[in-house]
Order: C-alpha cells, then structure tokens, then sequence
C-alpha cells in the first residue's frame, strides 16, 4: 500500500485532486481539514481543551465552536494559532493513523492524505511521499473570490499567512501544476501515480 500526502497552499486547487485521485484511482481519501472539523464538535476529545483555551467567546448560541470567530482570532495572534493546533494536530493525526491502519488491513492499494500544512503538522512521516499541487497566485486569488466569496485582499491575507510553495517543493517528491486545465491536471496524475506505484 501507498500513501502520498497532498499539500499546497490555499487555493491551489488539492481538492479538485483530491477527488481525481479518489475517482480514477479508486485512492482512500483523508481530509485533514475535516478531521480538524471533528475536533470542534461538543461531543470530541479536544473541545473541552478548546473552551478552555479560548473561553466562551468562541461558542455560538448553541454551544458549538463558531470556526468563523475562532477563525478571526487564529488570524490575528500567532501564539494562539500555535495553541489551537497542539491541542488539534494529535487528534488530526491519530485520526489519519487510523484510517490508514484500517486501509491497510483492508488491503487497500493508495491512501491519500490531504492538508495546507502536512509538514507542519508531522503528517508527513505517516506517508511514503508527498505532493506539492501549486498554481499561479492569480488563479488561486480567483478561485477563493469564486469558491468561497473572499474579496481580493482577504483572498492575499490567507495566502501571504502560508509559507511560500518553494518551501514545499524543497520536502516533495513531485509537484503537480493545477492552473485549471482539467486534461493536463489528469495526465500529470496519470504520470506520478504510475511512477509512484512502480517504486
């Protein structure tokens, strides 16, 4: 069994690959984004740790984690971004330990893991490779006003929040190129997936 880490920067189109990989190559997929969701809800491990972290301030009207709030805050204090992800990053990980174990057993031949900041996170040692999918800054600018109805500056602010792809490409095995051409998009999936399986 293979398993590859997918990173990139935000907007850089991981999804869209995400879902390639999962449909023409039949890959297990793990989305560390939504395990980190997991991690918000009252009934996890990790809320409790959350509250008392962050105080009240972050929950709704109903008692949930308002990530939008939680959001605002991360944005503006490093050291309190550093404090939400050592209470998320092990939950996160010992999720995707999980899943990959049980993938295993199943005898499952391509996990794919998922997630902005795989090396940040440690998520890079539980694969045996890891991708880099990248794009022009103005594509990805376009993508976040289209897909998630960021303005233009709130769309640079999470990308200037990112380390830069030459970073990235310095710990990945490949680099995949996703500017939004669909064809070319599967013909270098086509590539490194052959490669990759074969080594």
């Amino acid at each position: 069994m293979k398993v590859i880490g997918i990173t990139g920067g935000i907007g850089s189109g991981k999804s869209t690959v995400m879902y390639m990989l999962e449909k023409e190559y039949g890959a297990v997929i793990i989305l560390a984004d939504k395990l980190g969701h997991l991690a918000m809800e009252k009934d996890s491990s990790t809320y409790k740790k959350m509250v008392s972290a962050f105080g009240t301030q972050i929950l709704d009207c109903d008692g949930q984690i308002d990530r939008a709030v939680l959001a605002d805050i991360l944005m503006a204090d490093k050291e309190k971004l550093s404090m939400q992800n050592g209470i998320v990053h092990p939950f996160v990980i010992d999720r995707i330990k999980n899943t990959i174990e049980e993938s295993r057993v199943q005898e499952k031949k391509l996990v794919c893991v998922e997630s902005a900041i795989l090396f940040e996170a440690g998520c890079d040692v539980l694969c045996d490779e890891v991708w880099l999918v990248t794009a022009d800054p103005d594509v990805r600018v376009e993508r976040l006003m289209r897909d998630r109805g960021y303005d233009r500056s709130k769309a640079h602010a999470f990308m200037n929040r990112q380390k830069p792809d030459s970073y990235y490409a310095k710990k990945c095995r490949r680099i995949i190129y996703n500017n939004g051409d669909i064809e070319n998009l599967s013909k270098q999936l086509q590539k490194h997936i052959e490669e990759s399986m074969t080594i």
